[in-house]
C-alpha cells in the first residue's frame, strides 16, 4: 500500500481572461519507508503540487490520499496532513521569522502537537537537532546568526518536530554550496534509515536525484510524461524530454530550450523531434519495461 497516492490532480489559474494549466491530470505515488523524485524544469509545476498535497492550495479536481484515506481539501482532515506530512523549502533564510530564535522557532512549531511545558519542551527539541547533527548551542541563535547548512538542518529539526511519516522536500539543496549540498544528502539518508521516513524530492538536479531517490517521475509543463523505478529512468530514459534532461545533467547539452506547452495534443510536441500524426492527440501511458511507463506514441 502506498503511503501517499494522487490520482489525476489538475490545477488551473485564471490569469485575466485566460486560465494557465498547472496541473493536468498528475498521478504519483510515495511508498513508506522509500523516496519518491519529482523532476522537471522550473515553472513546471513541482512546487504547485507540493503544495496542493499540503493543503495550500485548493485542486480542480483529483483525489489525495494518505494512508487510503481521502485528505483532499484545504480544511478536510487537516489535522492527518499537519501531523502525518511536512515540507522543507527551498531557502531556509526564507522559511523562519528573522526575529525568531531557533527555539523559538521549533517551539511554536511544536505547540502546534502538544503543550508540553517548556522545560519539557527543550528536551524535545534538543533531541531534534541532535537529530540533524546540532546541538543546545543553537537554541538561542537567530537565522542570520547561522549558515546556509545550519539552517536547513533547523529546518529539517522543525519538519521532523512530530516525526511525520512523510516529507515533502522541496529543491532543498538548491540554495547551498556543493559540500553543504553533500552532507545534507548524507543526513536525509540517515534520517530515512534510522526512522523510516518517505520523501518526496522534488528537485530539477537529476545528478542529486540518482543519489537519492527510489522512484522518478518526470514532469513537463504539469504533466507527468515518464515515472519509473530509479534504474530505469537512468539506464533507459524514453522520453524525449527525459533523455534531454538526463544528457543536460551530464554536461551533454549546454542549454534546454525554453518549455512550450502544446494544447490538446501531446505536451511535449512543440520540441519532439520525433512528431507523428498521432501526436496531436495527448498519449496515454505505456508500459516499456519492470517498473518503467512513458506517454509517447514512439513505444
Amino acid at each position: 500500500m502506498a503511503l501517499l497516492r494522487v490520482e489525476k490532480v489538475e490545477k488551473y489559474f485564471k490569469h485575466r481572461k485566460e486560465i494557465v494549466h498547472a496541473l493536468d491530470d498528475v498521478n504519483l505515488f510515495v511508498d513508506p519507508g522509500t523516496t519518491t523524485a519529482l523532476v522537471g524544469e522550473s515553472g513546471c509545476g513541482k512546487t504547485t503540487l507540493a503544495k496542493i498535497i499540503l493543503g495550500f492550495y485548493r485542486l480542480n479536481s483529483g483525489t489525495i490520499y494518505f494512508e487510503d484515506k481521502n485528505i483532499t481539501g484545504i480544511r478536510r482532515n487537516q489535522k492527518v496532513v499537519r501531523e502525518n506530512i511536512q515540507i522543507v523549502f527551498q531557502n531556509p533564510f526564507l522559511s523562519f521569522d528573522p526575529r525568531y530564535t531557533v527555539f523559538a522557532a521549533l517551539y511554536e512549531a511544536l505547540r502546534v502537537f502538544t503543550r508540553l511545558k517548556k522545560s519539557k519542551s527543550k528536551e524535545v527539541i534538543a533531541e531534534r537537532l541532535k537529530d540533524v547533527g546540532l546541538n543546545e548551542r543553537y537554541f538561542f541563535q537567530y537565522p542570520h546568526q547561522l549558515s546556509g547548512g545550519e539552517l536547513q538542518r533547523v529546518s529539517l529539526a522543525r519538519a521532523l518536530i512530530n516525526r511525520p511519516k512523510l516529507i515533502v522536500l522541496d529543491e532543498p539543496t538548491s540554495s547551498l554550496d556543493v559540500s553543504t549540498t553533500v552532507k545534507i544528502i548524507e543526513l536525509l539518508d540517515k534520517l530515512q534509515q534510522e526512522s523510516s521516513l518517505s520523501y518526496l524530492f522534488i528537485s530539477h538536479n537529476l545528478k542529486l536525484v540518482k543519489k537519492i531517490s527510489d522512484y522518478v517521475f518526470v514532469m513537463y509543463y504539469g504533466k507527468i510524461v515518464e515515472y519509473g523505478a530509479k534504474e530505469a529512468i537512468y539506464n533507459n530514459p524514453s522520453h524525449p524530454y527525459t533523455k534531454i534532461l538526463i544528457k543536460a545533467a551530464q554536461q551533454k547539452v549546454k542549454e534546454i530550450k525554453e518549455g512550450v506547452r502544446s494544447e490538446g495534443a501531446c505536451v511535449y510536441l512543440g520540441h519532439c523531434p520525433y512528431k507523428l500524426k498521432q501526436c496531436l492527440q495527448p498519449p496515454s501511458f505505456r508500459k516499456i519495461g519492470e517498473n518503467h511507463f512513458v506517454a509517447c506514441y514512439c513505444f
